[in-house]
């Protein structure tokens, strides 16, 4: 007898610890805008915005859920923006387009005057086909590459979410 009262208050703590890491959880996957100095972006519903990550990506998210078959261990989509110092677009944008893989789309525009430039590759990595797109922005003698990748075989709510990231990418 002496023990169950213990055993119960450890049980209550246990479950109430629980809840709470699994609502802290789910909240890090929520749609957010992140904003910094250099940047605003969407995250979509379904991505965690990593915080002190890789240090050569000055941001850097990855989807909640795995590919299908046989793409069991891989991610669905991952994102990131690497900021290259001293660059320009068309630079940048010549080292992408020699990396390989299918071009799909080559773009440019000019938003706010800030000059953008988007790339699309088909990359096939462990007989796994991604869809790379890269939204290179340039700034003050400076580039920032915003890129996604998914896997191709995914579902149209999925692609829209990560359209809708990658759309949102803008330099302030």
């Amino acid at each position: 007898m002496e023990l169950l009262i213990p055993g119960l208050i450890l049980v209550a703590l246990m479950i109430y610890a629980s809840t709470r890491i699994k609502r802290s959880a789910a909240r890090a996957f929520e749609a957010e805008t992140i904003e910094t100095d250099e940047f605003c972006i969407e995250k979509p519903d379904g991505f965690l915005n990593v915080i002190g990550g890789d240090p050569k990506f000055v941001f850097e998210a990855y989807s909640k859920d795995f590919g299908g078959d046989g793409t069991e261990n891989i991610r669905r989509a991952t994102a990131n923006i690497v900021q290259k110092n001293n660059a320009t677009v068309e630079g940048v944008a010549a080292e992408l387009l020699k990396s390989g893989g299918e071009v799909v789309d080559d773009r440019s525009e000019k938003i706010s005057g800030i000059n953008y430039r988007v790339i699309e590759h088909i990359v096939t990595e462990h007989d796994v086909d991604f869809r790379v797109r890269s939204k290179l922005a340039e700034r003050g003698g400076n580039v920032f590459i915003f890129t996604t990748k998914s896997i191709t075989e995914t579902t149209p709510e999925f692609m829209r979410n990560i359209e809708t990231m990658f759309d949102s990418f803008e330099l302030k």
